[in-house]
């Protein structure tokens, strides 16, 4: 008898653990416009994109740089299935709003990859817009021009990655969207993945390349030339197994 009680007592509190995983799964994620096919984002409003109020708000004071949060997605996606395309959770992807599944709340190992990957697909795409001169809020970064080496004959004249304002529109637009999560019990998970977040952006931040190298610093001091998988996996935190 006590045996059926203490089973019963398990399955109800496995049913309200789920349930309160399921604003996590339902809630707007800017990671949904990874996922979506070419063109469906410009045709959409800020309104009408998953995304959080405060993340809307942005969004509508700043509508230039959908394309950039659009590209960072894809970035970050592209990057977590190569890196996972052997193992057996191969960062598969969703077209629904939870974009990665039960994954992108679950607290593990994976989750917390997302997390960082997303955030340095982010800074990523935004530093190079602003590089390429599409947007007035920021430029390249020519502060190491006439740098370089007298006795090896060179001088550093180019542009480089100015990855200031790209830091700065992660933290503003993807953290607002991590705090916003209201399901009992959340708070650690949300801890998490806000760590995780600024771990990607740190690790990008000193140089770490994606698989594909389309995340090679490009500030000419060679602080990290690892790969991103490598060197964020040592900065992410997870619940243990």
């Amino acid at each position: 008898m006590e045996k059926k009680d203490s089973c019963g007592i398990f399955k109800a509190y496995t049913v309200i653990f789920l349930f309160s995983l399921y604003p996590l799964l339902c809630q707007g994620s800017w990671m949904w416009l990874g996922v979506t096919s070419a063109g469906v984002p410009e045709k959409m409003t800020c309104s009408n994109i998953p995304l959080t109020s405060k993340q809307k708000d942005i969004c509508k004071r700043k509508p230039y740089l959908l394309a950039s949060i659009r590209d960072g997605a894809r970035l970050g996606i592209a990057e977590c299935q190569t890196q996972f395309k052997h193992e057996r959770w191969n960062c598969s992807t969703r077209r629904d709003r939870s974009v990665f599944g039960y994954e992108r709340s679950s607290g593990t190992k994976e989750t917390a990859f997302i997390y960082a990957v997303m955030a340095a697909g982010l800074v990523h795409a935004v530093t190079r817009s602003c590089s390429a001169g599409n947007m007035t809020e920021c430029s390249c970064d020519a502060s190491l021009q006439a740098g370089g080496s007298s006795s090896a004959g060179w001088h550093w004249g180019g542009c480089s990655d100015d990855i200031q304002f790209g830091t700065w529109f992660s933290r503003r637009f993807i953290d607002s969207g991590v705090w916003n999560i209201s399901a009992k019990g959340a708070d650690a998970l949300v801890s998490m993945n806000q760590h995780n977040n600024e771990a990607g952006r740190q690790v990008r931040g000193r140089g770490a390349m994606f698989a594909d190298g389309t995340l090679r610093g490009g500030d000419g001091t060679g602080l990290c030339r690892c790969s991103f998988m490598k060197a964020v996996m040592t900065q992410i935190i997870f619940k243990s197994p």
